[in-house]
């Protein structure tokens, strides 16, 4: 059997977990628009959309060393910064961090052991799709997110401008413009 090769998504090499600002991006499946409606260049989120943003900032609370900037939830898609910051690796902070975090996704016994973007993700859409099926049985997100690593000041301004003027800019395609 044929398998078709994959478009890689992360950058090949780059540790997830390393210190950094991260830029992501989650579609729900098909692009449906599922989180609520733009109305006047607002957001105006249903009780699914509701569901996300709760879920998105319980994140720091759930992974130690992880912060949020901005976020913007969309009918049909998620942009959020993520911060991973510089993990202390002192003894007596090692005793204290939790090592185990349930992966959110209901019957799955599997354990998250690192704070990588990729199992923060794992976590925000686990949990998000057990929630919001109980309101709507078939949810789902795209299988996949998309990210980019902030390098500079300026372009973690720029990033912060485009999700907060999201609402505004909705239907126009922008984001093919900067990124």
């Amino acid at each position: 059997m044929k398998y078709k090769s994959q478009k890689q998504y992360r950058l090949p090499g780059f540790n997830y977990s390393s210190k950094g600002e991260y830029f992501v991006t989650i579609c729900t499946h098909n692009r449906k628009d599922i989180f609520g409606k733009i109305k006047n260049g607002e957001i105006i989120l249903n009780e699914t959309g509701k569901i996300v943003k709760e879920i998105w900032n319980e994140i720091p609370s759930k992974f130690q060393y992880i912060s949020l900037d901005v976020y913007q939830v969309m009918p049909n898609h998620f942009h959020g910064i993520v911060i991973i910051k510089e993990q202390k690796s002192h003894q007596h902070l090692i005793n204290q961090m939790p090592t185990v975090f349930k992966s959110g996704i209901i019957n799955n016994p599997m354990e998250l052991k690192s704070n990588s973007l990729g199992r923060i993700i794992r976590w925000f859409k686990g949990r998000v799709t057990s929630e919001a099926r109980k309101i709507n049985p078939g949810f789902k997100w795209q299988s996949r997110f998309h990210d980019r690593i902030i390098r500079d000041e300026k372009e973690f301004y720029f990033i912060q401008e485009y999700i907060i003027n999201n609402p505004v800019n909705w239907g126009i395609g922008i984001l093919d413009k900067f990124f």
